[in-house]
């Protein structure tokens, strides 16, 4: 038996124009044309509940991890804290963004790179994201 997949006939296909119902009325609700949503405000929107910096997400959760979506504006600063988590690791997925790692006497920088896993190590270091544009990134750790 031949199990080939049909494929549609290459070139421009033509759609025939749907027709207008008279009571079609999609445009206008309430007798006034509908409001586009702010594009600005849907990136930031449900399922992300809204942060100072942006939104977060958290997609997974159970007793032994957390992970979370953030959404980061352009050039917000935000301090990763790693009081009562363990484990945590930090993935840019779009965007520019430098990681600033804070110890005793010395403040590092460095770019994050998307799709590079970071581990973010417990203890009296402090971290702070610098959003150069508008980021997206994952996070996932464990409690402690």
């Amino acid at each position: 038996m031949d199990h080939k997949a049909s494929r549609p006939p290459s070139g421009p296909t033509e759609k025939a124009p749907k027709p207008k119902a008279e009571d079609d009325d999609d445009e206008i609700i309430g007798g006034e044309p509908a409001e586009a949503p702010d594009p600005a405000e849907d990136d930031y929107g449900a399922p992300f509940e809204v942060r100072s910096f942006g939104g977060e997400f958290v997609w997974a959760q159970s007793p032994g991890y957390t992970a979370k979506v953030l959404r980061v504006r352009a050039g917000e600063n935000v301090a990763i804290s790693v009081k009562g988590r363990k484990d945590m690791v930090l993935m840019l997925t779009g965007g520019r963004a430098v990681l600033e790692t804070r110890g005793d006497d010395s403040i590092d920088r460095v770019e994050l790179l998307p799709a590079t896993p970071v581990n973010v190590a417990e203890g009296e270091v402090v971290y702070r994201l610098v959003a150069m544009t508008d980021v997206e990134m994952f996070t996932i750790y464990s409690p402690k």
